[in-house]
């Protein structure tokens, strides 16, 4: 069942108990009162009835004391006083009087019977109804007893009260019609329910616009979070109102969004896996091709001493370019998988190891080797960071023709490196110092006026294998992977890599340590 029916069903049905339960006690608060106004009139009726009757039996007692006056009597509403005229004279006489005041006092839809010494002895009403011994029991002088039958679909009020005569008992039942108090709570009933059926049919129509308006909302992430489980990352939620609805759509655009990112950086790194593996086995199968194609012609043929030790040289390079790949793959994954330690090394000292380390290789190409360190000590794994340099040395040697200069600088930088952030390593233009807060880092410079990149080809330079000029790097023996190494390296450093090239004008690297 949909969310919006829910609210509908739910709200007819608090809707239908609110009412009914106030209706209730509307409808079973007028009856009472009506039944209680009944009640008075039938009570003003039987007090009718039984004066008239006393003062009948008074006027009889004091008749018979005029001509006898041998006695006195005395009747009155409280006690009846001893008289010289018999029980039986009275019984007798209580007919005639029944019959007088029923001509007198006796309205519409009202009757009264008249029971002495526990006998009826009259009663105006044709229906003769059995009235029962309720109306009797624990009756007393002064006090009244009702009871409420339903006779001939119709509901009448019984009222007694007695009277005491020569010791005996004078009861005077009324007997009042109360149907109009049912018909009136029959009218009301009927009436309470049409109107519960056309405020339920009115607030059916208005709850199901409503909730189908404040559940459109709900429809719409129902919807998105179909398309994004089929694959469309890209769709979100168009909520735009500010309640809780609101904050879950835009908490799900959140949401919808970091998957998004998530599922793009999965498709990259299994992207980037499988052009590391194609790669690795491109850059394998080249030099093995060598190899086995040189010790298959050394074995299949008898060559010359020169053209031997030709064969033998590009073995011995092929294998060297194979161990030197090998190697710095197993320093690559090493390095991701595993924390570093850190001393307190100058910097001086450092950049002299790493120029006296690449010196040699420089010597080979005629290339010069100009520094400008500015001596400071930082907290850095020795080790590893003289790696990257000397990298960073090799790639600038490479790219550099014969005779040219390279130069390394180190030095403080307060209002340039900006925003060193240390959660990964930037390749591309530094930040300028508007841009956001400066720190003092410490800034080495390696500077080279050779061939140059694009700024495409900059901006792989850290993917694994990847040569910006494949021949050039293969024939200097590179394997692709040393800047990827010093990415790593700088990444533990939480130091910032940028690079600034211009092919045909030479290349930039800047690495940004913070101090």
């Amino acid at each position: 069942m949909k969310f919006r029916y829910k609210v509908l069903f739910t709200n007819l049905i608090l809707l239908s108990l609110g009412l009914g339960l106030v209706g209730y006690l509307m409808i079973h608060k007028n009856f009472e009162l009506a039944k209680q106004t009944q009640l008075k009139n039938a009570i003003v009726q039987n007090n009718l009835v039984q004066s008239s009757v006393e003062y009948e039996l008074l006027q009889l007692l004091n008749s018979v004391s005029d001509n006898s006056e041998t006695s006195n009597n005395n009747i009155d509403n409280n006690n009846a006083e001893k008289s010289s005229i018999s029980a039986s004279s009275i019984a007798a006489q209580l007919p005639q009087i029944g019959s007088r005041v029923s001509s007198s006092v006796r309205s519409r839809d009202s009757f009264f019977y008249i029971y002495f010494d526990g006998e009826k002895v009259y009663t105006d009403d044709k229906s003769d109804a059995r009235i029962g011994d309720t109306l009797f029991k624990n009756l007393t002088t002064g006090n009244k007893n009702y009871v409420i039958k339903e006779e001939s679909q119709k509901h009448y009020i019984y009222v007694t009260s007695q009277s005491v005569i020569d010791e005996k008992n004078l009861w005077i039942v009324s007997k009042c019609d109360a149907s109009e108090a049912y018909t009136l709570l029959d009218e009301q009933i009927n009436y309470f329910r049409l109107i519960i059926i056309v405020i339920l049919i009115a607030e059916s129509a208005a709850m199901y616009f409503i909730s189908r308006y404040m559940t459109k909302p709900l429809e719409k992430l129902n919807h998105v979070s179909e398309e994004i489980a089929q694959g469309d990352y890209a769709t979100r939620v168009n909520v735009k109102s500010h309640d809780e609805i609101g904050l879950l759509a835009q908490k799900f655009n959140i949401m919808a969004q970091a998957v998004s990112d998530h599922v793009d950086e999965l498709n990259d790194m299994v992207h980037r896996r499988e052009q590391f593996v194609a790669d690795f086995t491109h850059e394998i199968k080249t030099p093995m091709t060598s190899i086995i194609g040189y010790a298959d012609t050394m074995r299949s043929l008898e060559l010359p001493r020169e053209e031997q030790m030709m064969a033998l040289g590009y073995i011995f390079s092929e294998g060297k370019r194979l161990e030197s790949m090998s190697q710095k793959l197993f320093e690559l994954i090493y390095l991701r998988r595993h924390d570093i330690e850190k001393a307190r090394v100058h910097m001086a000292d450092l950049c002299a190891e790493v120029v006296k380390v690449v010196e040699p290789a420089y010597e080979n190409r005629h290339l010069t080797i100009e520094t400008e360190i500015e001596d400071t000590v930082l907290t850095v794994n020795r080790e590893l960071l003289v790696t990257a340099l000397v990298n960073m040395m090799d790639n600038a040697r490479k790219a550099s023709e014969e005779g040219q200069q390279v130069e390394v600088t180190g030095k403080f930088v307060d209002n340039r490196a900006c925003n060193i952030r240390k959660d990964k390593t930037d390749i591309g233009e530094a930040e300028s110092a508007d841009d956001g807060k400066c720190m003092t880092a410490y800034e080495i410079c390696i500077i080279d006026h050779g061939i140059g990149m694009t700024k495409e080809q900059a901006a792989k330079i850290c993917d694994e294998f990847y040569m910006a000029d494949k021949s050039r790097a293969r024939k200097e023996g590179g394997a692709g992977i040393g800047m990827s190494l010093v990415a790593i390296i700088l990444e533990h450093h939480n130091a910032v890599l940028s690079v600034e090239s211009e092919p045909g004008c030479g290349t930039t690297m800047r690495i940004l340590l913070p101090w």
